[in-house]
């Protein structure tokens, strides 16, 4: 605690007097023997000792000086070392819950939770580019999404053109009222990060949001990669399409949901008419060519909502979320139809490529996949028997089966395919 205070110079002015006065004779009895002194010994004693005072004074005044100025420096690099720290934390945490983020939506969750510690009240937005095409990932409200979605996509590839992106890296590039930075990883660029209204972030903000838009970056890239590996391990490497188990799987919540929303669900079983007889007269590699065709076209001609299923060998699996029976009668017949122009040529011989389908739709009290498949396998087999190339109807009871030109047995169904 300071005993003497800067506005206490009024204080000190007096008691400085006030002992002068009070030793004002011994004072002057000293300064009578060093003047008798500097007679006798011929010197200038005075004046030398006004000299070494205020040299001392002096002295003493600049080390305090210096010793102000270097507990402010001191202080100012320990509040600089508390800064970098917090900063540090914020990143790790960051960094932490990014790590556990490995779905689009938790990551998304992850960016609106912790992102405020880095931009404040300011908005943002995120933009990722898979396939080559920019995606909306994270963006506060705004009023017309469509406009800024489109403003924002010309500021990224500004943000990521060669002449901005090392700079932009560390310290963003300002773009207007807009800070970007690019998110990259492994010299991949997978996004851009925007923050409107960053004027007035200071240079130790913009170097700890580029650290955080590089965390986003690695995080963006690890969820893209896992979702990659988790596609390519449910899906046929050679049709493209989902595999059995994953098949299965689907048609089973597909069902569940169906019967709680009392929506229609239908499923289409086909193979390829005679494709033991292609692989043995034209060879596997050939096959194996009709099998990729074939799940191409399915790409093309199925609903994105579609699942479509490559159950074993040549034979499909096709669910049909949404769809009563009429509009899988439809997909059939426009799946026959684009088949029809996969003809496998060997040398001056063309075999055609025809296919068997067996149809159906699930029924009011359908508890279990096996039996729902079962019936649209058991339809199939009837269209095979029936002579192949052509669609069989399985209706609710498994015991009635009926052409889709209305052969057989079993009440029509109504409804067209939505």
């Amino acid at each position: 605690m300071h005993l003497i205070s800067k506005n206490d110079a009024t204080l000190v002015i007096g008691l400085i007097a006030g002992t002068v006065v009070i030793f004002q004779r011994p004072l002057r009895f000293v300064w009578d023997a060093a003047a008798e002194v500097q007679d006798r010994y011929h010197v200038d004693l005075l004046p030398a000792l006004t000299i070494f005072a205020t040299v001392l004074i002096f002295h003493e005044a600049r080390k305090r000086q210096q010793a102000k100025a270097a507990t402010l420096a001191a202080a100012a690099e320990a509040a600089q070392a508390r800064m970098r720290s917090a900063e540090l934390e914020r990143l790790m945490t960051f960094s932490q819950a990014l790590a556990n983020a490995l779905e689009p939506a938790t990551l998304q969750q992850a960016l609106w939770r912790h992102l405020p510690a880095f931009v404040g009240e300011r908005k943002v937005w995120v933009l990722t580019r898979p396939l080559d095409r920019w995606e909306t990932f994270l963006q506060d409200s705004a009023p017309d999404r469509d406009a800024s979605l489109e403003a924002y996509e010309a500021i990224a590839h500004r943000a990521l053109s060669p002449s901005t992106l090392p700079d932009a890296r560390l310290a963003g590039v300002i773009e207007g009222d807009v800070l970007c930075f690019p998110m990259v990883a492994a010299s991949v660029a997978l996004g851009v990060v925007g923050i409107q209204d960053a004027d007035t972030l200071t240079a130790d903000q913009r170097k700890a949001l580029g650290a955080a838009a590089g965390l986003m970056a690695v995080a963006v890239r690890n969820m893209e990669l896992l979702l990659e590996t988790r596609e390519q391990s449910l899906r046929d490497s050679l049709t493209g399409c989902f595999n059995r188990g994953h098949g299965l799987e689907t048609l089973d919540g597909e069902l569940r949901r169906a019967r709680r929303s009392r929506q229609p669900l239908s499923i289409l079983m086909f193979d390829i008419d005679h494709f033991k007889t292609i692989n043995d007269e034209l060879g596997h590699l050939r096959g194996d060519d009709l099998l990729r065709a074939v799940g191409a076209k399915l790409t093309r001609v199925l609903r994105s909502s579609d699942v479509r299923c490559r159950y074993g060998g040549d034979e499909f699996l096709i669910i049909l979320p949404d769809t009563p029976v009429i509009g899988a009668q439809q997909v059939a017949e426009s799946l026959r139809r684009e088949m029809a122009g996969l003809a496998m040529v060997a040398g001056d011989r063309t075999v055609p490529v025809t296919l068997s389908v067996g149809i159906a739709a699930a029924g009011p009290a359908e508890l279990g996949i096996a039996a729902f498949i079962e019936r649209a396998d058991e339809a199939l087999y009837r269209a095979k028997r029936a002579g192949r190339d052509r669609c069989v109807v399985a209706d609710a009871d498994a015991n009635a089966m009926r052409d889709v030109d209305g052969q057989g047995i079993g009440s029509p169904a109504t409804g067209l395919r939505r």
